[in-house]
């Protein structure tokens, strides 16, 4: 019921309502249109509505892209069927192959999301068509064609969304899960061995949902850039630009946290890696693991990262140090300390290389 609620709040008040909005708009403007379609073309007028539906996408390119797909298939479409009546009228074996030759046809990569209508168009054809197949052919394209154009004017004239703003929030959550874990796995070093709380070391699926949400929403921020007339000031870009830049930090990052919990979670608990992880090791990898989660806080709240970056590199080095001395005790205490300090020291490059190259911009509605 939570679910359900957070669901209407976030649909009534943000983007969907508009885009719900947009599409009731165009879909009455293609209704009025139809019917005044040239010929014959305007005994089909509700063929222009289901245009309208299948253009309407949050960003205009993607409206731009789905709306030529979804044409591209129904005229593939049409095609088969005019091939199906050059050879005779339609039957039962004919209708069959034809549609299956269209279901193979829908999967042409570049037919994207619009594949779908090549086996609808072709079996609409031969079976609305009928004796009037050509007539309905020529109405069916055009009033779809006549759909997407005017989603495609309608959405790029009201409001056509700019996604930057949910590819920080998506950046600043993925921020705070891997802060998380790195604390986390600090408290977890200095608890009483072996540690109570495990939770932190199954998170690997979780970090990799993150990461990947984060990429499909900067990806979707940069395509609302793409021909968007509100995205003409030189700022919007750069928020989308440091939005793929931080994305490329946070993968990298993402990728060694989940390195370094793997051989950590090894040297507690019994498992296909046989390591371990000497006593005097764990109060300075506790605090090695604190600090580089102290990097993240400061670029989360924006606040002083290069002295952050100094700090948790000083203790790093210590760390590094006393698994040095300790190279003869246990040679899986120093494969584990060495492997885990190669991963922070990864960490930290991939920070101070994406943070430190300049200043972070602010957001835009």
């Amino acid at each position: 019921m939570e679910d359900l609620k957070k669901w209407v709040t976030s649909s009534a008040t943000g983007q969907r309502a508009l885009l719900a909005a947009k599409t009731a708009l165009a879909v009455g403007i293609s209704w009025v249109l139809a019917p005044l379609m040239p010929g014959t073309v305007d005994e089909y007028p509700y063929y222009a509505p289901l245009g309208v539906l299948v253009s309407m996408y949050p960003t205009f390119m993607g409206s731009v892209r789905l709306g030529l797909q979804t044409l591209a298939s129904v005229l593939i479409g049409i095609a088969l069927a005019t091939g199906v009546l050059l050879l005779g009228r339609p039957n039962i074996l004919s209708i069959s192959l034809a549609v299956g030759l269209g279901m193979l046809l829908a999967g042409l990569p570049r037919l994207g999301a619009g594949r779908d209508y090549v086996p609808v168009a072709t079996l609409l054809v031969l079976i609305i068509g009928g004796q009037n197949a050509d007539t309905f052919s020529l109405g069916y394209g055009v009033q779809m064609a006549l759909g997407v154009f005017v989603g495609l004017a309608v959405n790029f004239t009201i409001f056509p969304p700019l996604k930057s703003d949910a590819a920080r929030d998506r950046i600043s959550l993925g921020r705070k899960v891997l802060l998380t874990q790195l604390e986390d796995a600090a408290k977890a070093l200095v608890e009483h061995w072996p540690p109570e709380h495990e939770d932190w070391a199954g998170r690997q699926l979780e970090m990799d949902h993150v990461v990947v949400e984060i990429r499909r929403a900067v990806a979707t921020a940069g395509e609302s850039h793409r021909g968007n007339p509100r995205a003409y000031r030189r700022s919007r870009h750069k928020v989308v630009a440091q939005s793929f830049e931080d994305l490329a930090v946070l993968e990298k990052i993402a990728y060694h946290i989940r390195d370094l919990t793997e051989v950590l979670a090894a040297t507690i608990w019994d498992g296909p890696l046989e390591l371990r992880l000497g006593t005097e090791l764990r109060q300075p990898l506790s605090l090695c693991l604190d600090a580089t989660a102290g990097v993240l806080r400061a670029w989360e709240e924006g606040t002083a990262i290069p002295a952050s970056l100094d700090r948790a590199g000083d203790i790093l080095k210590a760390f590094n140090s006393a698994v040095s001395h300790g190279r003869g005790s246990e040679a899986e205490a120093f494969t584990a300390g060495a492997a885990i300090g190669l991963d922070l020291q990864r960490i930290l490059a991939a920070l101070r290389h994406g943070l430190c190259s300049g200043d972070e911009s602010e957001p835009d509605s």
